[in-house]
Formats: structure tokens, C-alpha cells, sequence
């Protein structure tokens, strides 16, 4: 019963934000490109996961809105955004991201975004430092740590109970069922499938950027790395290794969370990307 609750809670916190976000489509060097907004303040932009978490105003945006801008573009290739067939890595997602800035006007940003979302935007921080006032990245990919490779997601994707058990840390509780339904309808099956199909060329191959680790010497802006301290998908580990390749940056295991912190732990989550964001 309390679990129920708690999904109802949510479902109408989720109605109750809609109406704080609007979408607009934008075109980005001929992308067109689907971005929700909404807010006033110093421009916050969210890259999402491969959950596609963009297709809504949700609830966690909607409170960062009462002091930022918050600009949550869709990758290419996810929901409506187009311009996929020029998109083969995450290199070329970080280019789509310095072009976005550009047709907005946007000179500085706070960039952040979770799993691939924050790969993108480590990315995006090596190629154009000057453009990231400040830079979040959580539970994300693009490192390697040797013995500690990332769970094969693809591998149990039509599992849900699995896949609630690598993704969450509670894998009974309320998010967890709320994010992985049971009973999904036909155009959540469809919506996830294209989904995988982009996940699938960005990251099946080479889930990583050997580039990388180098390059992070370059992010010249402060650092917060967020991760659950039980992600299963990419172990806290991958923290450390972003952590010890920029410099000052801070690391802050989330408690009893998995690889999703702005679902399990929404508030703490929320709280510290924000006041990150505002000092």
C-alpha cells in the first residue's frame, strides 16, 4: 500500500510540473532539435540518460527552475530529435551541444547530465572549457577501470526485474517500478527501443573514451561528480577515475542509490546540483 502511494505521489507531482516547462523545437545547424525550458536565471543545461528522462518536465527540473533557466535538450536520435544519421559517437553528440549553445546565444552554461548524458558533457568540458562556468557529471561512462568493467545493460533489457536490480538500489521500491514498468504500453516499448538503437551505436562497441582520461586536464571550471554509492551499472569506481584526472574535483557518493540518483534520491540529488550550481 505504501508503495502505491508513493507512485501516486509522484505521478501527480509529475502532472503538477507540467505545467512549468515548455518544449520548443530549435534548429541546430539544420538538427532539429526538440528542448524544454523554463525558469529564469543562470542557464543550467541538463543532458539526459538513456532513459530519455528530456521527454518530460519532471519534477526535479521544475524545482531547479525557481532559480535557474533550465534548458533540458533531447540528444539526437531520442523522441523527435532528429539528426541522428550525423551522429557516431559521443564526440559528435559534444559537437551537436557547442552548436546548440551557439543558435541559443549562450556563451557560458552549468553543464551536467547523468550516465551517457555526463559522459557528453566531460566531453563537451575538454573541447570548449571556456564555455562551462561550472560542470556535473553523475554515474556516467566514458573511463575504464580495468577490473571493474560496466554491466552489460543489453544483455537483460527485456528482464524487468533484472534490470530493476542493476539500475536501483531498491529494486522493490516505488521508483523503481515507476521508471521500470511492468506493463509498459506499446509506445513506451517503442519509445525504448529507439532508444537502445541510439544507446547501441554510441556506446555497445566501446563503452569508453581512451582520450579521455587525458584530456580532463583541461576542464579549468569546478567539478562535482555525483554517484550512487551502489550503482551496479558504472561502479563508484568510475568516480574516482574522473576524480583523479580533474583537477579540484569533488566527488559525493549519494547513500543507498543506485545509478539513477534523480529518481532514488531526488532531493538530495537536486539539492546538491543546485546549490553546485548557484555559489
Amino acid at each position: 500500500m505504501l508503495k502505491f502511494l508513493k507512485k501516486l505521489k509522484y505521478g501527480a507531482r509529475v502532472l503538477l510540473s507540467k505545467g512549468g516547462g515548455q518544449e520548443e523545437i530549435i534548429d541546430v545547424a539544420g538538427r532539429s532539435t526538440v528542448m524544454r525550458h523554463g525558469g529564469e536565471g543562470p542557464p543550467l543545461v541538463y543532458l539526459h540518460s538513456g532513459l530519455g528522462e528530456s521527454f518530460m518536465w519532471l519534477p526535479f527540473f521544475q524545482s531547479w527552475s525557481k532559480k535557474f533557466r533550465v534548458l533540458v535538450p533531447t540528444h539526437p536520435g531520442f523522441g523527435n530529435s532528429g539528426g541522428f544519421d550525423q551522429i557516431d559517437n559521443i564526440e559528435d553528440m559534444a559537437f551537436h551541444y557547442v552548436e546548440m549553445l551557439d543558435a541559443l546565444g549562450l556563451e557560458e552554461v552549468c553543464l551536467g547530465g547523468v550516465s551517457v548524458g555526463g559522459w557528453i558533457a566531460a566531453e563537451f568540458a575538454v573541447r570548449w572549457p571556456e564555455r562551462v562556468k561550472k560542470l556535473w557529471i553523475a554515474d556516467a561512462p566514458g573511463m575504464w577501470v580495468e577490473d571493474q568493467p560496466p554491466a552489460d545493460m543489453f544483455r537483460i533489457m527485456h528482464d524487468r526485474d533484472k534490470l530493476r536490480e542493476l539500475l536501483f538500489y531498491d529494486p522493490k521500491g516505488a521508483m523503481a517500478s515507476v521508471v521500470v514498468k511492468d506493463d509498459p504500453d506499446e509506445q513506451t516499448m517503442l519509445t525504448a527501443y529507439q532508444s537502445l538503437t541510439v544507446l547501441a551505436r554510441l556506446v555497445w562497441e566501446r563503452p569508453y573514451d581512451p582520450k579521455l582520461p587525458a584530456r580532463l586536464r583541461r576542464v579549468q571550471c569546478p567539478t562535482l561528480l555525483i554517484w550512487g554509492d551502489h550503482d551496479k551499472l558504472i561502479p563508484p569506481a568510475y568516480g574516482e577515475a574522473y576524480k583523479k584526472h580533474i583537477a579540484g574535483a569533488e566527488l559525493n557518493l549519494i547513500k543507498n542509490c543506485g545509478h539513477l540518483p534523480m529518481f532514488e534520491k531526488e532531493s538530495e540529488f537536486v539539492e546538491l546540483i543546485g546549490k553546485f550550481c548557484q555559489d
